[in-house]
């Protein structure tokens, strides 16, 4: 693993690279609640990566929209899709009071280029699925991702579940291409060092 340091206009961005040169067709962030993942979707749609939202049961929060952060559908729906073999990966999530069921449907991976998943959905790739992405793993400080989550929240979810959720899903997680430390990363950087 090699690691470089890249400066932007207003941060130093500390990224831990494995796979200097490698070109992929498709782009997989990963990270912990808070650690920006939204933000760097939208940087990287804005360099023209097509992307469709992951299909979910779970509730839609406040600000949410239907199509834009996911597209809320219901667990017979989801359950449907999956007895007809059109998810290419997903991943249940237990709370206190139920289990939301998250997923990219094979169509949305074909037609789409960049993606949000966790370490489960991506294990669940294939070897030759797998070899096509290239994968950012957003590893920020817990006190910052905290702090942007508590910004955020709603009844739907708790600061310390989503936090503690979190470190489970990610505990000695390691198949990435691209890691980055510093919370004032910018897409841009990351557009760079993928193409």
């Amino acid at each position: 693993m090699i690691n470089q340091n890249f400066y932007s206009q207003s941060s130093i961005i500390n990224i831990f690279y494995k796979n200097m040169g490698k070109k992929n067709e498709k782009l997989c962030i990963l990270g912990q609640s808070g650690s920006g993942k939204d933000h760097l979707l939208r940087g990287l749609i804005k360099k023209g990566l097509k992307y469709q939202p992951k299909i979910t049961t779970r509730p839609k929060r406040k600000l949410e929209k239907n199509g834009v952060e996911y597209n809320f559908i219901n667990e017979g729906e989801f359950k449907s899709l999956l007895d007809s073999n059109k998810i290419k990966v997903y991943q249940k999530i237990f709370t206190n009071q139920d289990i939301w069921y998250y997923g990219i449907d094979i169509q949305n991976f074909e037609e789409n280029n960049v993606f949000i998943m966790t370490p489960h959905e991506l294990s669940t790739l294939s070897k030759e699925d797998r070899e096509k992405c290239f994968v950012v793993y957003l590893d920020i400080d817990e006190n910052i991702r905290r702090e942007r989550i508590s910004r955020r929240n709603d009844n739907n979810d708790s600061v310390n579940r989503r936090i503690e959720s979190d470190k489970k899903d990610f505990e000695n997680f390691s198949d990435y291409d691209l890691k980055i430390t510093d919370p004032g990363f910018e897409a841009e950087t990351v557009y760079e060092l993928m193409a």
